[in-house]
């Protein structure tokens, strides 16, 4: 499936380069930010499989998790603290289904790609064969949201 991607993320949209973007914030990180960077390592590299490798969701939804997030967000943690300033309004998410991010805080963006991510695990076990659904696209959505947080916090 071929999707559009905004100039400001086509760097990360190559092979690999989300990865290893993704690997060097990691390391740079510490405690709770890592092991948050750390589930949304596994879910790139999970929703890649299904992107790019024709891996069926089916094969990979059971692997995808979101305890991390939820530990955290139970805990009061500030998502922010990843990178405390506002997403830029880059000129290429103009006419795109990321403009709405511009201006947006940090937190705003993670809470989104959680519930995407979470929206998977709910529904696909329950409605996964049906059609209406567009796994596909949704895979990419939030591949897409990812790529915005890399380029957000390298920024």
């Amino acid at each position: 499936m071929e999707i559009s991607i905004p100039t400001a993320l086509k760097g990360l949209s190559a092979s690999g380069s989300a990865a290893k973007s993704i690997t060097s914030w990691w390391k740079k990180s510490k405690g709770d930010s890592r092991s948050l960077i750390g589930e949304l390592k596994d879910i790139l590299l999970y929703l890649d499989m299904v992107a790019t490798d024709d891996v069926p969701l089916a094969d990979v939804i059971d692997k995808l998790t979101v305890s991390e997030y939820k530990r955290l967000s139970k805990e009061g943690f500030n998502f922010n603290n990843l990178k405390k300033s506002k997403i830029a309004k880059y000129a290429s998410l103009q006419g795109t289904d990321l403009m709405k991010w511009g201006g947006k805080e940090t937190e705003e963006l993670i809470i989104s790609i959680y519930d995407k991510v979470n929206e998977l695990l709910i529904k696909f076990p329950h409605v996964g064969r049906n059609k209406k659904y567009r796994w596909g696209v949704r895979v990419n959505n939030i591949r897409k949201r990812i790529w915005l947080l890399l380029k957000h916090v390298n920024s």
